[in-house]
């Protein structure tokens, strides 16, 4: 997961500038626009580097959207809408009491007044610049000085490539801090749920958070194997929890889910090489499946993370392939 020698890692934390505060308006501008065969993909730059849209468009020019829309409507950055597809750095999800416990340091991570909670970090709440685009692929790069929220500088890059059989996100952080920094990343799509679509996936083991107030994984574990789950327009499971946490399964180390669509037409596959988690999310009632590749379990971070010296990088991938 880790590799040294990223560019930019002669800066030092704390040096530039600081950032501005989140901004609490993120407003869709013209997207970044790929296109592969009958399949279109944009990218929202100023939107958290958001893939906002994932289609295939028919011989008669009608489009399946394979992920909720994002649309072009400005939206608090704090209360963002349920679409697209996020990258989380540089942790996943939320910590407890939105505190990191690190070395003997206690560090309060969200950024008050603009956001309310540290959930899913800063990667999604700022405007990422792009460095390089061509009509299949566009690379994206965020620079994070040191702040009291984090007081690591880092470097993320976003790479999204489209073929003619499906979409490859490519999601890098480095730390350009002098100082080792506990590091995770994740991918955070909203793939339509439709009542009748159905979702096939294998896991080592499936925790449960003990009900919808607790957000955390529970100490209970089941070993899972193959299991399946029917849309009935939202939701997981019988119990009224919208959340699992699935680890990967240990024989193949590799993440790989599978939503068909009613009618079996269309599908989409999820997949990711070097997760070690696989967070699915779907609230009773609300139409979309969140499947989120992650490098470390939920509400963990403190004990579950990768540790980057200077220079060095964690990555995580993410696979789609679209039928």
């Amino acid at each position: 997961m880790t590799s040294t020698g990223a560019e930019g890692a002669q800066h030092r934390a704390g040096q530039p500038d600081s950032p501005p505060l989140t901004p609490t308006t993120l407003t869709p501008g013209k997207p970044v626009r790929l296109a592969s065969g009958a399949l279109i993909a944009e990218v929202q730059p100023g939107c958290g580097a958001r893939l906002s849209r994932l289609a295939r468009r028919d011989t008669r020019g009608d489009l399946f959207d394979y992920l909720v829309p994002l649309g072009d409507a400005p939206f608090s950055s704090d209360e963002w809408p349920k679409a697209g597809a996020f990258p989380m750095l540089p942790y996943t999800n939320m910590l407890r009491d939105d505190t990191l416990h690190w070395r003997g340091r206690t560090i309060a991570v969200h950024e008050a007044p603009v956001a309310s909670s540290s959930l899913h970090g800063w990667g999604l709440r700022r405007e990422w610049e792009v460095v390089d685009e061509s009509p299949h692929c566009c690379v994206l790069q965020l620079n994070c000085p040191a702040q009291p929220a984090w007081p690591w500088h880092y470097q993320a890059y976003l790479s999204v490539t489209l073929d003619e059989h499906g979409l490859d996100m490519q999601l890098s952080l480095t730390n350009l801090s002098a100082q080792e920094m506990p590091a995770g990343l994740g991918l955070h799509p909203y793939f339509r749920w439709p009542a009748g679509a159905r979702l096939t996936f294998e896991s080592e083991a499936l925790w449960r958070s003990p009900s919808e107030a607790i957000r955390w994984p529970s100490e209970q574990r089941v070993h899972v194997g193959p299991m399946e789950v029917v849309s009935v327009g939202g939701g997981l499971d019988t119990g009224g929890r919208s959340t699992w946490f699935a680890e990967v399964p240990a024989e193949s180390g590799r993440f790989e889910a599978r939503i068909d669509y009613a009618g079996g037409l269309r599908a989409a596959t999820v997949r990711s090489d070097n997760a070690t988690w696989l967070v699915l999310h779907s609230p009773a009632g609300r139409p979309y499946l969140c499947l989120e590749p992650s490098t470390h379990r939920v509400g963990e971070f403190d004990n579950d993370h990768v540790v980057l010296g200077h220079g060095q990088t964690l990555d995580l991938s993410m696979r789609i392939d679209l039928a």
